[in-house]
């Protein structure tokens, strides 16, 4: 009997734990990210590269082509308040210091409209050579483009600040998942608060080889003979396919220990009055 009693407390307990609702997936095709939830984005060294060997592995992982040979390595994920992106790019193994970079643009409203709206945003990471003072000065090379809801060429679009935002880009090592071969890699944070939450932004990514003044593009099937940024229509989309991107993460706390804590005050009572039976049994 007190054997059953635990069993129905376990059964209880691992209920609780689960999601309230379970969605299904709207929208998924060739021009889709998935990105996923993950719980290991606060251990991230932001320092441009693959640092140690599971940190990136709890991401979404979409490897991108160009003539069937993988160019770049792209892994999302979000945790609390920001969407994490790193751009692996395997195929630039010559350092271009501040010419190369890597791009994120997200249209939060995703509405594929024709010019820059003021709801696309676009953040952009130089390759850079660190040394031990721009680690102490936490100096980073990149900046951020806000549509206008006016100008149809991306040049014409003015930078602003967001100051959460944390972008580094630099050259990869042995550490690196996908290549020994040294190569650019690129790390971005981004702000949630900045986009709005959303289950699907509109999303595009690239990265720039200065080298060769080729760029590689997601979608893939975006060519560009320098670089560049299409507009918002021609963007993919990033979709959260369990909508867990819409939720805050101070509210996800209260919601979870409220429930586990009713849950541990019945299952407290529960064994005390088994326990108690237990010894009555026995005298």
């Amino acid at each position: 009997m007190i054997k059953f009693y635990f069993v129905l407390i376990i059964i209880f307990l691992s209920l609780s734990m689960l999601p309230n609702q379970i969605y299904g997936i709207d929208k998924i095709d060739d021009e889709s990210i998935l990105i996923t939830k993950s719980n290991s984005m606060k251990e991230i060294n932001f320092d441009g590269k693959w640092t140690f060997y599971k940190e990136w592995k709890q991401t979404s992982w979409n490897p991108i082509k160009s003539d069937e040979n993988i160019v770049f390595h792209l892994r999302t994920a979000h945790q609390g308040n920001f969407i994490y992106v790193m751009i692996d790019d395997i195929s630039d193994t010559n350092a271009n210091i501040g010419t190369d970079k890597a791009t994120v643009c997200i249209d939060s409203k995703n509405n594929k409209s024709e010019i820059f709206d003021n709801d696309d945003y676009c953040f952009i990471i130089q390759l850079e050579e660190r040394n031990l003072i721009d680690v102490l000065f936490n100096k980073q090379d990149n900046f951020v483009i806000q549509g206008d809801s006016q100008s149809k060429s991306f040049k014409e679009l003015q930078i602003i600040k967001v100051k959460e935002f944390v972008g580094i880009g630099t050259m990869s090592d042995k550490e690196d998942k996908y290549s020994t071969i040294p190569h650019a890699s690129y790390e971005f944070k981004i702000p949630i608060e900045l986009l709005g939450r959303s289950d699907n932004y509109g999303f595009y990514v690239n990265v720039f080889d200065a080298g060769a003044n080729v760029t590689y593009s997601w979608p893939e099937d975006i060519k560009l003979e320098s670089f560049d940024i299409p507009n918002p229509s021609l963007w993919g989309d990033l979709v959260s396919p369990d909508k867990s991107l819409l939720e805050n993460s101070e509210s996800e706390s209260v919601d979870f220990v409220i429930p586990f804590g009713i849950v541990l005050v019945i299952s407290t009572l529960i064994f005390f009055i088994i326990f108690k039976k237990k010894r009555s049994f026995m005298k």
